[in-house]
């Protein structure tokens, strides 16, 4: 049954002690999200990409993909400018299916941000280590099979508790930083991307496909186009700060950043992969240890090019790193205010405005996923890429009830296309959902894999705090807690 009921300002006010620090402006929302999106993967697994489908190939999957993850961007800018507030699909889910819906969904996400802060953490020992060789030391321990070392350790934890602190002392804090990593990443790669493009040759990007024959050639493509949309999603970030907008900011500027910030981010993967792939011949690329770093460093002889390849990366990331970190304190603080779960969680610092109980947290508990080592990295991924598209699915189907219920709602960003948009976005979000958990079942040859393990054991886990949180739920009515999901979206909105 749909929640839409009216809110009683004499029950519960919204102060700044429930408000969150006004201080994120444009530029910070497009280096937040598009920061978000450029991780390293892409210098990883470019050989694999190019193995499977060529540089054409590979091409047409990120514009196909790109063109799919455009539609659920359409659907987050129109449905997070109607309802500005801080746990974006935490607070859809409230709207319109009420509390039990909006805790699955912020449990779900909360699992899913939460593991990548963690794999952030382990990639940039790994990186670093790469730059710097011998820097990861000696082996603390073993961890199915996968050593972990000192160092790379201890730069995770050191850098996770540098986030907590710039997170904890206030959203400018992390936003500014964001924006210096950001553009650093941007100057850096224009670097090697424009020395790829000007000095490489056509002819090494032949032939343009992995396989010959129309029916292996499509197969390829579809292997690369599976895989996009978790490199392209980040995006996210925005709908979970939009509440921290500064003022001035319009919605619907808001809005267009999303999508300013997804077609910017496929254009760089296409850039890249180009420029890499005209470098040398494309399939030399394929064996090399980090095959974008690696291309580069035999094109030119040159170790420099490849450690900017990597510093590029290193950028990319800690700006997902950090981002990430904000939309999980964000996910958190959203069922904490609404007292959904212990209303501890929603606490505000009372000079930072920050959503500190909630970032120390999400940095502790980073930290312990962070001991888990390399071995982690792949069922994380893929544990990922399941909940984030069902949130995609869950925010279309908002977005189609409240273009059938609401008609006539304030709506600061339209999406064209109405609703035929908004079901071709939900679509696919159920082809990504399907593909994140049956390729994982493939791969483990039919047996129950890691991922459904991790999935099952979350779910049950939830049940556990649902059920032991139920004395923070029952002291508000829907009504107030209605007032602090949304209320300071509803009455400082925008067009």
């Amino acid at each position: 049954m749909e929640i839409y009921v009216k809110y009683n300002k004499s029950k519960i006010s919204l102060n700044r002690h429930h408000q969150l620090e006004k201080a994120i402006k444009t530029r910070h929302f497009f280096t937040l999200s598009f920061g978000c999106i450029i991780g390293v993967g892409w210098i990883i697994i470019l050989g694999e990409w190019l193995s499977k489908a060529g540089p054409l190939g590979t091409i047409l999957a990120f514009i196909g993909g790109g063109a799919l993850m455009m539609m659920i961007g359409l659907c987050y800018a129109e449905v997070a400018t109607m309802l500005p507030a801080s746990g974006g699909e935490v607070v859809y889910a409230f709207e319109i299916w009420g509390t039990k819906t909006s805790f699955a969904m912020g449990w779900l996400l909360a699992l899913s941000f939460i593991a990548t802060v963690s794999f952030e953490a382990i990639a940039t020992g790994w990186i670093i280590n790469t730059l710097i060789p011998g820097i990861e030391g000696t082996t603390l321990y073993k961890l199915g099979g996968v050593a972990i070392r000192q160092g790379g350790l201890f730069i995770g934890l050191t850098g996770m508790a540098f986030l907590t602190f710039i997170n904890y002392r206030s959203i400018k804090f992390a936003a500014v930083f964001q924006e210096i990593l950001t553009y650093a990443l941007l100057i850096i790669s224009f670097v090697f991307i424009i020395a790829g493009l000007v000095l490489g040759k056509l002819s090494n990007l032949e032939p343009l496909f992995a396989n010959s024959g129309a029916t292996q050639v499509i197969k390829g493509i579809i292997s690369v186009f599976i895989m996009i949309p978790f490199m392209l999603s980040g995006f996210e970030v925005i709908p979970q700060t939009v509440e921290e907008k500064a003022p001035g900011i319009s919605l619907r500027l808001v809005g267009k950043v999303i999508l300013i910030s997804l077609a910017t981010a496929c254009i760089f993967y296409i850039l890249c992969i180009l420029s890499a792939s005209m470098v040398i011949p494309w399939r030399n690329i394929i064996s090399l240890n980090l095959p974008a770093a690696g291309a580069f460093e035999k094109a030119f002889h040159s170790p420099l090019m490849a450690k900017l390849v990597l510093f590029s990366g290193l950028c990319g990331i800690i700006t997902t790193w950090n981002t990430c970190f904000i939309t999980a304190t964000r996910i958190i603080f959203a069922l904490g205010r609404a007292h959904i779960i212990p209303p501890l969680f929603g606490r505000i610092h009372p000079i930072f405005m920050s959503p500190y109980f909630s970032v120390i947290f999400v940095g502790i508990s980073g930290s312990l996923g962070s001991l888990l080592g390399r071995g982690a990295i792949v069922p994380v991924a893929n544990v990922t890429g399941a909940t984030i598209a069902l949130a995609y699915a869950s925010t279309c189907l908002v977005l189609i009830k409240l273009r059938c219920k609401r008609p006539k709602q304030n709506r600061p960003f339209r999406v064209p296309g109405g609703l035929v948009t908004a079901v071709g976005g939900l679509l696919s979000s159920f082809l990504m959902l399907f593909l994140a958990l049956y390729y994982p079942y493939i791969s483990s040859k039919e047996k129950m894999p890691l991922e459904w393990m991790i999935i099952f054991i979350w779910v049950a886990l939830g049940f556990l705090f649902w059920f032991f949180a139920r004395k923070f739920r029952t002291r508000l009515s829907e009504s107030e807690r209605y007032r602090l999901i949304l209320g300071a979206a509803k009455d400082g909105q925008e067009k």
